[in-house]
C-alpha cells in the first residue's frame, strides 16, 4: 500500500495519458494491499491441493501460472519446513508470468540472462524437469549468491550459474540456446506499491536510460538464440518506452525476429498497446494492479526466424569428464542407490594440496574457460584428506529412494534440524555400521545431510542455511 501523493509527478502524468478513463482506478489500486504469492516447485511436486490446504491458503490461484497461489498477509509460509525443503518459492504474482509464457520443455538449452535472485530460473527449471541445460546468469557476483542458494534449495540439478556481462556471453554462445528469458533491468514503476525505495530511486529520465540498456541486452540475447528458438522480454514497469517501444526498436534492427501471440484471455492478461499505428504490438501482454492479482509486468514473446541450425562453435562436447576420485566413489557405493556418475559430465577444481577438490556435475560439457563462473554445474561436494563430504546442493537434488539411509522428521524435529540442532536417532531407524550419511527429510522432501554418529544424527546443515 502506497500513498498516491508519494508517486512521482512525471510518472502520474504519463500514466494518466496512457490509461485515460482507467487512470482513477489505477491510482486507487495504490490504496490496496500489495499482492503476495507463492509458486509450487514442479521439481518437487505436481499435486498442490494438500499443500495449499496445509499452508492455510484460501485457494486463490494465479491465472497465468498454474502453480501459483495468492496468500493472505497473516500467513507466513517461509516459516514452514516445506519452504526449506524447496517445495515452493515466494514470489510476487506478476513475476510468475514471463517464465510461464516462455515455458521451455525438457531437454532444451535455456538461458536466463538476468537471473538474480532466481525465482524465474527455478520456475524454468521446473518446466525442464531436470533435463537439458539451464544457464542462469547475473552480472552481479553479489546478487548471484542468492541465485545460487535458491536454485540449490529448489533441487535444480541441471543448472550452470554465471556472473557475466551479456556481450561476453554472446561472444561464446552464438546461436546456442533454444529459449532465452530477458527479464531486463528497468525503472521499476510496477514496484511502487510495494517498495517505496523504488519510488525514491525513480527520476523522470530513468525510463530513457533503462531503455538504452535494455536494447543492448536484447541485442546480445538475440545472437545467442538459435533460429527457431523463442525469447521472452519482460519488465516490471508501465511506460511504453521500456516496453512496446523497446520491442519496436529491437524488431526494427533485428528483422529475423517476430512477435508471437500471447493467450491474453486464457491467462488473464491485458494486451499491450498499439503504438506507431501498428496493431502487431497488441500481441504483447501487460499486468495492471487495478485489473489483475499482480503489481505490474510487461511481457513480449518473440521467435527467431530461419531454419534451425546447430553451429559447431561451443556445441556439446563428447567427453567422459574428469576421473572420479576414489573417496567420491566410496561415498556413492556406501550411501547412494543411484548411479550419480551418469547424471552428466564430472569436473573437478583443486588438487587437495592447497585446497579441497570440489566436484561438479555438468548436464552437458560446455566451454566455460575465461568466463566468471559461480557454479559450473551441480556442486556434488568436496574431497579432502582422503574423504568426501557431500554438498547441500546434492542433498536437495536427491530423493529418499536414491539414498541408502534417510529419515523423515515430523514438524517439531524438522524445525530443530533447520536451527542446526543434532537429533536423537529415531527408534525405527535400520541398524547400520560405520558413520553413514543420512538424508534428512520432511514429508518425503530433503532438508539436508546428517551423519550417524554414536546413535545420534549429527547435523551437517551449512551455517548459511541455518534458520
Amino acid at each position: 500500500m502506497t500513498d498516491p501523493n508519494l508517486l512521482p509527478e512525471s510518472f502520474k502524468k504519463n500514466m494518466q495519458e496512457l490509461l485515460g478513463h482507467e487512470y482513477e482506478d489505477f491510482l486507487a489500486s495504490y490504496q490496496e494491499l500489495t499482492r503476495r504469492g507463492l509458486r509450487f516447485n514442479l521439481l518437487k511436486t505436481q499435486v498442490f491441493d494438500e499443500l495449499v490446504s496445509g499452508l492455510g491458503i484460501d485457494h486463490a490461484p494465479i491465472p497465468w501460472c498454474a502453480q501459483g497461489y495468492q496468500y493472505p498477509a497473516q500467513i507466513r509460509p517461509a516459516k514452514s519446513p516445506h519452504y526449506n525443503a524447496g517445495m515452493f518459492y515466494i514470489q510476487e504474482p506478476s513475476a510468475m508470468s514471463p517464465a510461464a509464457i516462455l515455458r521451455p520443455t525438457p531437454g532444451q538449452r535455456v538461458l536466463d540472462l538476468c537471473a538474480a535472485p532466481g525465482g524465474k530460473s527455478v520456475q524454468l527449471a521446473g518446466y525442464m524437469q531436470g533435463k537439458g541445460l539451464l544457464v542462469s546468469n547475473d552480472a552481479s557476483p553479489t546478487r548471484s549468491r542468492a541465485l545460487t542458494k535458491n536454485l540449490e534449495m529448489a533441487g535444480v540439478t541441471n543448472a550452470t550459474i554465471l556472473t557475466e556481462m551479456p556481450h561476453r556471453l554472446a561472444a561464446r554462445f552464438e546461436a546456442f540456446f533454444d529459449a532465452i528469458l530477458v527479464d531486463a533491468p528497468c525503472s521499476g514503476e510496477g514496484m511502487f506499491r510495494r517498495d517505496e525505495d523504488a519510488i525514491k530511486a525513480y527520476t523522470s529520465n530513468k525510463p530513457e536510460a533503462c531503455a538504452a540498456i535494455q536494447q543492448e541486452i536484447l541485442h546480445h540475447g538475440a545472437s545467442m538464440l538459435k533460429p527457431g528458438g523463442r525469447m521472452v522480454y519482460s519488465t516490471c514497469t508501465f511506460n511504453t518506452l521500456e516496453n512496446e517501444g523497446t520491442i519496436a526498436a529491437f524488431l526494427a534492427s533485428h528483422p529475423d525476429f517476430r512477435l508471437l501471440p500471447i493467450d491474453h484471455a486464457g491467462l488473464g492478461l491485458s494486451s499491450g498497446f498499439d503504438i506507431n499505428n501498428n496493431a502487431e504490438f497488441t500481441k504483447t501482454a501487460r499486468i495492471w494492479p487495478h485489473k489483475a492479482p499482480g503489481e505490474g509486468h510487461f511481457i513480449a514473446l518473440m521467435a527467431k526466424t530461419g531454419e534451425t541450425t546447430d553451429l559447431q562453435n561451443n556445441r556439446d562436447k563428447k567427453t567422459k569428464g574428469a576421473k572420479p576420485p576414489e573417496e567420491f566413489l566410496d561415498f556413492c557405493r556406501e550411501n547412494l542407490t543411484v548411479e550419480i556418475t551418469t547424471w552428466g559430465i564430472l569436473s573437478r577444481i583443486g588438487t587437495d594440496k592447497s585446497a579441497p577438490i570440489r566436484l561438479y556435475m555438468q548436464p552437458v560439457a560446455i566451454d566455460l574457460n575465461g568466463l566468471r563462473v559461480a557454479r559450473s554445474g551441480l556442486l556434488l561436494g568436496e574431497c579432502t584428506k582422503g574423504r568426501f563430504a557431500p554438498s547441500q546442493a546434492l542433498a536437495m537434488g536427491l530423493k529418499p529412494s536414491q539414498v541408502r539411509h534417510s529419515v523423515d522428521l515430523d514438524g517439531h524435529d524438522a524445525t530443530r534440524y533447520l536451527k542446526g540442532e543434532s537429533l536423537e536417532l529415531p527408534a525405527n531407524f535400520p541398524a547400520s555400521t560405520g558413520k553413514p550419511w543420512v538424508l534428512v527429510c520432511y514429508k518425503g522432501q530433503p532438508l539436508g545431510w546428517a551423519r550417524l554418529v554414536q546413535g545420534r544424527l549429527k547435523n551437517h546443515l551449512p551455517n548459511s542455511w541455518v534458520a
